[in-house]
């Protein structure tokens, strides 16, 4: 629809109806030379038509007319107005009825402006986001490269490197209840680990490293790396959201849990988790326990031995990360 620039900037309009009904709107811009005083003479078009008992779903969004977004509508409202004006003058409605439609009109601003408002946000804390993944593969990236590098100034100057204990440990339950003794029994129990195939992340410290020796004949333990801590967050992630098992399908719903932790996409859970930041046991209590498969080709007879027996119980240090893609 073609509508002429005179209609867009509402002067026409305003015009009209001052001459049907005189003194409907007695303040405007009458040269408007921006889109801000288009926008503004299109505002006070909206409140006189609302007295005249005009649906506000009828009307034009100011922000679109000067655009031309609005044609459609802004053909449609002038059709109704000539349509209302036969006797060329305008009734007004009754006070109960412009009231009803002010509050039908103020509703639909507010929530116009609270979904631009999300809208905006949205994309401010996708900006940041993304500014924290970029930091983030820094730093993975460092620590990936900086062994390396200290151990060749090592070599150099005739010593030896001993790079940093792990942080962090993958523990996958193997064995049932059958057999198990109680000290075993409860220390699973502490980790969360209840069934068969439950596995958890452990925060590597003298006390977990105790208990973890107890059960190391339940369980199989390694340290995972950044790329398989996010694939599993990925794929077998569930989240604690009311007391429900929720799967980490959005961003939204990391937020909702960890927001007031910093917390906010799936790149910062990787990051506390990977790091062992400072939130590291909130977030380890918001992520479910994982509920794994059996690994591809089976465990075989020797699935209670110790994986230094050629079995798949205790600790397997970083082979973890082959064994955990078998079981996503």
């Amino acid at each position: 629809v073609d509508v002429p620039e005179g209609l867009r900037d509402g002067v026409a309009i305003i015009e009209a109806l001052n001459h049907l009904k005189p003194g409907s709107i007695e303040k405007y811009e009458k040269t408007p030379k921006n889109i801000f005083s288009k926008a503004t003479n299109i505002k006070l078009i909206n409140e006189a038509l609302i007295k005249l008992a005009i649906d506000p779903q009828d009307l034009p969004n100011p922000n679109d007319v000067s655009s031309g977004k609005s044609d459609r509508i802004l053909v449609g409202l002038i059709a109704r107005i000539t349509g209302q004006s036969s006797s060329k003058t305008l009734e007004v409605a009754p006070e109960a009825v412009v009231k009803e439609k002010q509050i039908k009109f103020e509703t639909i601003q507010k929530t116009r402006k609270e979904r631009s408002a999300k809208k905006i946000e949205r994309g401010r804390q996708a900006v940041k986001a993304t500014i924290r993944a970029a930091r983030y593969e820094r730093e993975y990236r460092v620590l990936r490269t900086q062994p390396k590098i200290l151990q060749k100034e090592a070599a150099k100057h005739g010593s030896f490197y001993v790079p940093p204990e792990p942080k962090v440990a993958f523990v996958l339950r193997l064995r049932g209840i059958n057999g198990v003794p109680p000290t075993q029994k409860k220390i699973l129990q502490l980790f969360r680990l209840r069934q068969i195939q439950n596995g958890v992340f452990v925060k590597i410290n003298k006390a977990t490293l105790n208990m973890l020796k107890k059960i190391e004949p339940y369980v199989a333990i390694g340290y995972p790396s950044v790329g398989i801590i996010k694939k599993l967050l990925l794929k077998r992630g569930y989240g604690k959201q009311h007391k429900q098992r929720v799967p980490l399908t959005s961003n939204a719903i990391i937020s909702a849990g960890l927001g007031q932790y910093n917390v906010h996409t799936l790149d910062d859970l990787v990051h506390e988790i990977a790091t062992v930041g400072k939130n590291f046991t909130k977030c380890n209590r918001f992520l479910w326990p994982f509920k794994m498969n059996s690994p591809r080709g089976g465990y075989g007879r020797s699935k209670l031995r110790h994986f230094a027996e050629g079995g798949h119980a205790g600790n397997r240090m970083h082979l973890i990360n082959s064994f955990i893609k078998r079981l996503l």
